[in-house]
């Protein structure tokens, strides 16, 4: 009883303050700005305002709303009071589809179940009915012994008939019972996870006339987000790369973004607004971390489910157009100032509060690129072709996996780094299958001999390169020798075949042009003189 009257005194102070009543809006979301860890959402709500102060409520938001970031701007003949927010327990956010999909599962499984139930005691009455029949057929003495024996038999079998009715109808009440208990397992984890406080905005505002007004609320909310992913699609290395810029938007905020105008900005609203102090700027060479173009097993976790979520579709054998499962392609406006910029997209969208990934696609590049091939025969005896893309800035690329499409075939998945200090990005596209390599121990130039303490060993290796297309290709193929880390081991190069050495890193490289339907042949030896009690290992 007392925790009966504490709600209702609470609903009555949410309802009133000072005796004035709330004017509740009903607000529609309008527009959102996705951030890479969060989003600003725009609503507007219209009004009727009376004459003198008021109390406005806009109630049902997210509960994960900043509190800070709340704005309210007015437009209409009246002024804007004050503005506050306040959490709401008694007034839930509305139901998800999920849990209203579950409660009607639920529905249908416990009319079913009646009905089952209802058709066994029809089936039971019949049962009782022919029972009841047989025993006074059975005491009556005017029925011959032929028509007593087709009544026995008729109800015999009639009875087996009720009763195997019975039978079913009972195991499908039991398997209809135990779908509904795991709906209802279902629904009652749901409904934990999603019954939760709401926030709530009241805005107290002052009117000298009654007027028709708008209220436009902003706010940032976290649980929401987007991260880029590409497609690049080169058909001949003769034409341009192709870029296909997709935003990956997904949000759990506790509200459906439904019709909303939605953009995606690089910019970082949760960073600090106190001013920043100023430490000693030192100064050092700069030591880029190398990173492997042609590894795959960077990709984050979210990545990976992504590029199960939408895996590409087979490629046309036009192949004129690149046609992703689920990727919807409206007007996109680009806005940039400076480094922050953001995409507009024009066609209203629906965004689920259910934590999935949504791809809308954002642009579509067409960007000039010089292609070469890149092979390091020692790792892999394959080459790799890769574009390199000028004036790359201007593109507004983020760090992100992209698909890789060469000659309308998928060939696997690469990141697009953005975090180069050159003015040219180096995309990876996979490897040529067109392009023979084969890297092999020269035996009769390899030898260990003893020469007084000391032992030279003799290593020599000999690449070979075919290029099977019908065009010419630019390749460079890579190979080293080994860099000694000890006086009593010395190294000296014997052939590198024309190469480049690079006498810090043992680095050797060929760059070359390969003409159609040839090959080209490149030798590297090199010996190791080291004291013949000591073991190097050598490949």
């Amino acid at each position: 009883m007392k925790k009966l009257i504490t709600i209702s005194v609470l609903a009555l102070i949410i309802t009133t303050v000072y005796g004035q009543e709330f004017n509740n809006l009903n607000s529609k979301i309008k527009k959102v700005s996705v951030f890479p860890d969060r989003a600003q959402v725009t609503r507007e709500a219209p009004v009727n305002i009376n004459q003198g102060k008021s109390l406005l409520r806009i109630s049902g938001l997210s509960p994960f709303i900043d509190p800070s970031s709340i704005q309210v701007k007015g437009e209409g003949d009246f002024m804007i009071i004050s503005v506050n927010n306040q959490l709401n327990y008694l007034e839930a956010i509305d139901e998800s589809e999920e849990v209203k999909n579950l409660r009607s599962r639920i529905e249908e499984l416990k009319i079913k179940i009646e009905d089952e139930k209802t058709n066994i005691e029809i089936l039971r009455e019949k049962e009782a009915f022919l029972t009841a029949n047989r025993v006074i057929s059975g005491k009556n003495e005017n029925i011959s012994a032929q028509e007593l024996k087709s009544i026995t038999d008729l109800y015999a079998s009639s009875i087996e008939s009720i009763r195997k009715s019975i039978l079913e109808k009972n195991r499908l009440i039991v398997k209809y019972e135990q779908e509904k208990n795991k709906l209802e397992n279902q629904l009652s984890g749901t409904v934990s996870r999603s019954k939760t406080m709401s926030t709530e905005v009241i805005i107290s505002v002052s009117a000298s006339r009654a007027v028709s007004a708008n209220i436009i609320l902003s706010y940032l909310v976290s649980n929401a987000g987007w991260y880029p992913s590409y497609d690049i699609r080169v058909d001949d290395i003769n034409e341009d790369v192709k870029i296909f810029y997709k935003a990956n938007v997904k949000q759990s905020t506790g509200r459906d973004w439904s019709n909303a105008l939605i953009s995606f900005s690089n910019a970082s609203p949760s960073q600090s607004g106190d001013i920043p102090e100023l430490f000693p700027y030192y100064l050092n060479f700069f030591a880029p971390v190398a990173r492997d173009i042609y590894s795959s097993d960077k990709r984050s976790a979210e990545f990976q489910a992504m590029a199960k979520s939408t895996e590409p579709e087979e490629a046309s054998e036009e192949g004129k157009e690149i046609r992703i499962r689920g990727v919807i392609s409206p007007e996109v406006k680009i806005i940039s100032a400076g480094t922050v910029f953001s995409f507009e997209v024009d066609m209203p969208q629906n965004v689920r509060s259910d934590g999935k990934i949504n791809t809308i696609e954002l642009q579509r590049i067409s960007a000039a690129a010089n292609y070469k091939y890149v092979s390091i025969p020692k790792l892999r005896k394959e080459a790799f072709l890769t574009a390199d893309i000028h004036d790359w800035e201007s593109l507004n690329l983020l760090n992100g996996e992209a698909n890789i499409y060469f000659g309308n075939t998928f060939t696997g998945t690469t990141m697009l780094n953005t975090d180069q200090i050159s003015d040219t990005l180096n995309v990876s596209l996979g490897i040529d299958n067109g392009i023979s390599i084969e890297r092999e121990k020269r035996k009769e130039y390899t030898s260990v001999r003893t020469i007084g303490t000391n032992r030279i060993d003799t290593r020599s290796f000999i690449t070979t390169i075919r290029n099977n297309k019908s065009d010419p290709i630019n390749i460079i193929v890579y190979d080293q020798v080994p860099i000694s880390q000890n006086k009593d081991i010395e190294v000296e190069t014997e052939e590198i075949s024309g190469g480049i050495l690079n006498e810090y890193t043992g680095e050797v490289q060929w760059k070359t042009t390969i003409p159609a339907r040839e090959s080209k042949e490149y030798i590297l030896t090199y010996t190791v003189k080291y004291p013949k009690n000591k073991k190097v290992v050598l490949d």
